[in-house]
């Protein structure tokens, strides 16, 4: 994998985009035990290219350590042919190759280390870019197609919230007829809609930054509740987020609202609300509050983190989770979160690897890069270093089946993409709102879900 200097052009760039800080669940470790496939190699900086200048000078990699456990499958290939391609050029956001290196970065360094192995003369040049704002993946993506399209990558990794966007611009290609169908039929039905925009399939999702769910106090509780009335029933003590993010609805009260089969949006895009299914999670968390079974300060705690003290001190019997802060903590017992009917449901955001080259000569080959990606081995491989959960099923039937990866592997089953596009945000925000109105200001369910739907019908489309 080519590696470009840092060179002063280069340096100003770095300087420019600065540390963006991380997530403090995408710092979590991938703790499943046995999972296959533990590669290294070195570790190496990236520069980054956000405006057109000349390639710098390559340098080579040495491994730093033999690898162990099993060993990869080699991707199959031949020398470049004549004609061909002799490189490619791949953009990656920090959060799938992280700036401080580490064991995602090497796995990823040596899965491209392998590909090129095996296509000799040919040099995968990968090029790290901030996920989101000026100089992010999807500011340097549209201004580049614009005024230097020579520039652009063959291939992306970017978050699949911008999918949508990007397809619509033209900006990444459709993947019928390209990738294998073996490939598309072993993703998660939550992944395939995630990467399909208007009936098209533009990105191949291959990991889920976290995934939220619940775990209980077994000591506390023989038999976890998977229902509203189980919760409000059982004695059971349930803490969860309800102050929102950035004013947004948690995914907590996303989850119980879609989990009833209502919709956020119709098909052209839409606000598409269920007044009585809004009222009906309103009332849960009034009514469990009222009843004791919800604390009453859930109002007061805006991420899962800030619930889990509350858990750890046994105020509370029960308590939404990620995945990633489960897997550093390892305490309590995986659940669903209670629904209204029990039915499992979870949100995902994640990241897709995009075509991005319209260039029929390169095509080929950057699909060829884009398929051993998302082999089974390298998702899981990687998904163990990055401390994310894979979108693959054939990756989960590499790792040891204990209970939680038993769990996840149901789990995702029920997982639906998380939606990022300004009516979803005008929905969000008008949901938050309302919990508010009940939680703090003791307005009617009723009352509050028919104001939802009013305050997002003011921002509908003509």
């Amino acid at each position: 994998m080519g590696i470009p200097n840092m060179q002063p052009g280069y340096a100003r760039h770095l300087a420019a985009q600065g540390n963006r800080v991380w997530r403090a669940c995408h710092r979590a470790a991938w703790l499943l035990p046995a999972l296959v496939l533990a590669w290294a190699c070195s570790s190496s900086g990236c520069g980054l290219l956000n405006t057109p200048e000349p390639m710098q000078t390559l340098v080579p990699r040495t491994p730093e350590r033999t690898p162990t456990g099993v060993p990869l499958p080699m991707p199959t290939g031949t020398p470049v042919p004549a004609g061909a391609p002799d490189t490619l050029a791949v953009w990656v956001t920090e959060l799938v190759y992280p700036l401080q290196g580490g064991e995602a970065t090497r796995v990823l360094e040596q899965q491209i280390s392998a590909f090129e192995a095996t296509h000799p003369g040919l040099t995968v040049q990968v090029w790290r870019k901030k996920p989101e704002g000026k100089g992010g993946m999807q500011d340097l993506l549209s201004k580049a197609s614009a005024v230097a399209p020579d520039t652009l990558p063959d291939l992306v990794a970017l978050d699949t919230g911008l999918l949508a966007d990007l397809s619509r611009k033209g900006l990444v290609v459709p993947l019928e007829g390209l990738v294998a169908e073996a490939t598309q039929a072993d993703l998660y039905p939550f992944a395939i809609e995630a990467g399909t925009v208007d009936g098209h399939l533009v990105g191949l999702q291959f990991e889920v930054d976290s995934i939220e769910h619940a775990i209980y106090n077994p000591s506390k509780i023989a038999v976890p509740p998977l229902t509203w009335s189980e919760v409000l029933s059982s004695g059971a003590t349930y803490i969860f987020p309800a102050a929102g993010q950035d004013g947004l609805v948690n995914d907590a009260f996303l989850i119980q609202y879609l989990s009833t089969g209502a919709t956020l949006v119709d098909a052209n895009g839409e606000p598409a609300l269920d007044k009585q299914a809004l009222t009906d999670v309103l009332a849960f968390y009034q009514t469990g509050i009222e009843r004791g079974a919800i604390l009453t300060d859930v109002l007061n705690y805006a991420t899962v983190e800030a619930c889990w003290p509350r858990y750890l001190q046994a105020e509370v019997m029960m308590t939404d989770i990620t995945s990633n802060l489960y897997l550093t903590v390892r305490a309590g017992q995986v659940t669903a979160i209670p629904t209204r009917g029990g039915q499992a449901t979870a949100l995902s955001r994640g990241h897709a690897w995009a075509l991005t080259t319209r260039d029929p000569g390169r095509q080929p080959l950057a699909v060829k890069l884009l398929e051993w990606l998302m082999h089974p081995a390298n998702v899981a491989a990687w998904s163990q270093a990055a401390g994310r959960v894979p979108t693959r099923r054939a990756a989960f039937e590499q790792m040891t089946r204990d209970a939680y990866v038993t769990f996840m592997y149901d789990q995702l089953e029920h997982a639906v993409p998380y939606a990022t596009s300004q009516t979803h945000q005008r929905i969000y925000r008008a949901m938050q709102g309302a919990i508010g109105d009940v939680l703090g200001k003791g307005v009617q369910p009723e009352v509050a879900a028919e104001n939802v739907l009013q305050a997002v019908n003011q921002g509908r489309s003509p």
